[in-house]
C-alpha cells in the first residue's frame, strides 16, 4: 500500500512539472507542404519577371504549394528578393529607362530600398548572357514598371489574396567567404527572415533555405520547428556562367565552407547525411545529381528530396516517378499538367484571381 501511494505521489508530482513547464516551443513538430510539393521558383520566371509581386501573384493564381524566392540584405537591412548581390544588368533598368551598365550595378547590401526602388525590373533584356533570354525571356510577359519587391511585401500579398495554405520557401544568399566585409552574418540573415515570419504569424507555412548552411543551422538554433532546405551541388562548370556549382569542394584538401565546414568523408562522401547532420528537413540539389538511392536514403533518414530546377516535362516525368517529394521549376502551369496526366494531386488554383493585386493573367508555361 505504501509502495502505491509513494508511486502515485511521484505520477502526480510529475505530472504538475510537466504542465508547470508547458509546452517546449523548440520541440513543436516541422511543418512541409502537403502532398507532392510544386514549387515555383522565383514566382515562375518564365511567365512574369522574376522574384517580382506579379510573378507571385502570378504563382498564387495559377495554384502551386510553395513560391520560392532568394534574399539579400539591403544597406537599411531590409530582405528583398534577387538571385545576386547586384541589381542585374538585363534585368534592371535605370530611371531613365535604360539597362545598367556593368559600371552602374547598385551593391543592394549598400543601397537603401528607398534607392533601389528605382529601378524597373519589369522586362528582360534579349541581350541577357549565356542564353538566358531564350532560356527564360522568350515566353516571359514583361510588366514595365515594376520594381524590386521586398519579403514583407510578399507575405502581405499572400494576405492580401486570402492564401492561408502555399508556402515561401526564402533562399539567404549568403556567402561563407569571411573576405568580404558586406556579407551579413547567419545570425542577421535569420533574425531579418524571423522577424516577418513572426509578424506574419507564417511559423508553419515556410521554410529557409541556403547553400551557406551555416544560416540553417542559426535557424535551428533560434527555432527547431522552422523547416530548413539544404541546398547544394558539385557542378564545377557553372563557374565558367559566371554563378557558383561547385559548393562540395570535392577536388579540394579542404573542407567545403558552404556545407558549414563538415568533412564529406565523415559522412561517407553523402552531402544528404551531411545535411541530416544539421537537422535539414529537406535535401535540395541539382536534379541530375539524383538517384533512386538518393531518395530512399533520404527518406529513410525521414528526409524530402526537391530537386532544382526542372523545366522540361519529360524530366519532370521522370524525376515524378522517381520518387522525388516535389520539384523546383521556373515552369509551374507545365508541372501541374505533368502531375495531373500522372494522376497527382495538385494545389487549388485560385477561384477568382481577376481583382486582386499584381494579377496579370494565368497566361504562361
Amino acid at each position: 500500500m505504501n509502495l502505491r501511494r509513494a508511486l502515485l505521489t511521484i505520477l502526480l508530482g510529475t505530472t504538475v512539472l510537466l504542465a508547470a513547464c508547458g509546452p517546449d516551443p523548440q520541440a513543436r513538430q516541422v511543418n512541409l507542404p502537403p502532398g507532392f510539393d510544386l514549387q515555383a521558383h522565383m514566382g515562375g520566371r518564365d511567365a512574369r519577371p522574376e522574384q517580382t509581386l506579379p510573378a507571385f501573384a502570378y504563382a498564387l493564381a495559377v495554384g502551386v504549394s510553395t513560391l520560392e524566392m532568394d534574399m539579400v540584405l539591403t544597406a537599411d537591412q531590409v530582405p528583398v528578393l534577387h538571385h545576386s548581390n547586384k541589381l542585374s544588368t538585363y534585368l534592371a533598368k535605370n530611371p531613365w529607362g535604360k539597362y545598367l551598365t556593368v559600371d552602374e550595378q547598385p551593391d543592394i547590401r549598400f543601397t537603401t530600398l528607398e534607392d533601389l526602388k528605382k529601378f524597373d525590373l519589369g522586362t528582360m533584356s534579349p541581350d541577357a548572357p549565356y542564353g538566358y533570354f531564350e532560356a527564360h525571356g522568350k515566353t516571359q510577359k514583361a510588366i514595365p514598371g515594376t520594381s524590386l519587391a521586398t519579403l514583407e511585401e510578399v507575405f502581405q500579398l499572400v494576405r492580401d489574396w486570402g492564401n492561408d495554405s502555399v508556402f515561401l520557401s526564402v533562399e539567404t544568399k549568403s556567402a561563407p567567404y569571411p573576405i568580404n566585409p558586406g556579407n551579413p552574418t547567419p545570425q542577421e540573415w535569420v533574425e531579418a527572415f524571423y522577424d516577418l515570419v513572426q509578424k506574419y504569424n507564417m511559423q508553419d507555412r515556410v521554410m529557409l533555405q541556403s547553400f551557406d548552411w551555416r544560416t540553417l543551422q542559426e535557424m535551428k538554433k533560434v527555432d527547431a520547428s522552422i523547416a530548413t532546405v539544404a541546398l547544394t551541388a558539385n557542378q564545377p562548370e557553372w563557374n565558367l556562367e559566371g554563378d557558383e556549382g561547385d559548393y562540395q569542394w570535392r577536388t579540394s584538401e579542404l573542407t567545403s565552407p558552404w556545407m558549414a565546414g563538415l568533412d564529406l568523408t565523415d559522412f561517407g562522401d553523402s552531402p544528404l547525411r551531411a545535411a541530416h547532420a544539421i537537422q535539414a528537413d529537406v535535401f535540395s540539389t541539382y536534379y541530375k545529381e539524383v538517384t533512386p538511392e538518393l531518395i530512399a536514403e533520404a527518406h529513410s533518414l525521414g528526409m524530402r528530396v526537391v530537386p532544382f530546377t526542372v523545366n522540361d516535362p519529360a524530366i519532370m516525368e521522370t524525376m515524378i516517378e522517381m520518387g522525388v517529394d516535389g520539384l523546383i521549376t521556373d515552369r509551374p502551369a507545365t508541372l501541374r499538367s505533368v502531375l495531373q496526366q500522372l494522376g497527382v494531386a495538385v494545389p487549388m488554383a485560385d477561384p477568382a484571381p481577376e481583382s486582386k493585386p499584381f494579377f496579370t493573367g494565368v497566361d504562361g508555361p
